[in-house]
C-alpha cells in the first residue's frame, strides 16, 4: 500500500488540530489558573472533573501523545517525499516546525510551573 507524502502531511496537521484543544486548555487556561490558588492542586476536587491533579495530568499526557503522534506523521511525510524525489515548499516545512516547537515549549513551561 502506497501512502502519499501529502496525505501523511495532512494527517499530521489534522492530528495537531485535535491536539491543540487539550494543549491550549492545559498550557494556557487551566494550569495557569490552578497555579493561582493558594492550596496544592493535588488536594483540589472539582465537581465536574474529580481530582484536579488527575485531570491536569490527563490533559498533559493527551497533549504530549497527540503532538508526538503528529510529529511522527510529519517526519514520515518528509521522509517519504524525499524518498520519492519530491520536496515540500519552504513554508510547508517551516510552519509545522514552528508549531511543534511552540507545543513542546508550552508543555515544558506549563509543566514546570
Amino acid at each position: 500500500m502506497k501512502i502519499s507524502p501529502l496525505a501523511s502531511y495532512y494527517t499530521s496537521m489534522i492530528i495537531y488540530m485535535v491536539a491543540a484543544v487539550p494543549l491550549i486548555l492545559y498550557g494556557l487556561v487551566i494550569k495557569p489558573i490552578a497555579n493561582l490558588y493558594n492550596e496544592p492542586v493535588s488536594g483540589m476536587v472539582s465537581p465536574v472533573f474529580g481530582n484536579y491533579a488527575n485531570y491536569l495530568n490527563g490533559l498533559f499526557v493527551i497533549s504530549a501523545v497527540l503532538v508526538t503522534l503528529s510529529l511522527a506523521f510529519f517526519i514520515l511525510s518528509w521522509y517519504w517525499a524525499a524518498r520519492m524525489g519530491k520536496s515540500f515548499s519552504v513554508g510547508t516545512k517551516t510552519l509545522p516546525v514552528i508549531l511543534f516547537a511552540f507545543a513542546y515549549i508550552l508543555l515544558g513551561v506549563s509543566g514546570l510551573a
